[in-house]
């Protein structure tokens, strides 16, 4: 049941991709980017390219099993600065690894400046609160501060 399972994947790792782009194009290409750079960690794909043609980047994966070859435009809502903690998260969501969290730092871009800085709950008296919101991987405990 490869389509199910390839659905359920997408499903949990939806919410993250909402949060870095609005278009379905950039969604899209994030997706197979982060799938495919997935799949390199994996051991399942190769790098075997990767060319920048004015302002876009782009880079081709090889499947080990068949050797076909396909090229990926590199998204551009990915900021070089957090692909590693992105790519992190999506493996994370994609095997749907139970009692784990979000990277602090991801958290701290994704939602602080609009949730974190502005909730009640902030400093250490409510780490407990913190780490649901981490676990989560959204801010559950926002509360606006009055």
């Amino acid at each position: 049941m490869t389509f199910q399972s390839t659905r359920d994947v997408v499903k949990r790792v939806m919410p993250l991709l909402d949060q870095l782009a609005t278009e379905t194009i950039d969604k899209a290409r994030l997706l197979q980017y982060l799938s495919a750079s997935a799949a390199v960690d994996w051991r399942l794909l190769d790098v075997v390219g990767d060319s920048v043609d004015g302002h876009e980047r782009s880079i081709t994966y090889r499947d080990r099993a068949s050797g076909e070859e396909h090229t990926l435009v590199y998204p551009a809502v990915l900021s070089a600065s957090m692909r590693d903690l992105v790519l992190a998260e999506y493996k994370r969501l994609a095997v749907s690894k139970p009692l784990t969290s979000m990277d602090v730092r991801l958290f701290d871009y994704l939602f602080g400046r609009s949730h974190c800085d502005l909730c009640a709950y902030r400093g250490a008296q409510f780490e407990q609160f913190h780490r649901e919101c981490h676990f989560a991987g959204r801010p559950v405990n926002f509360t606006p501060e009055e």
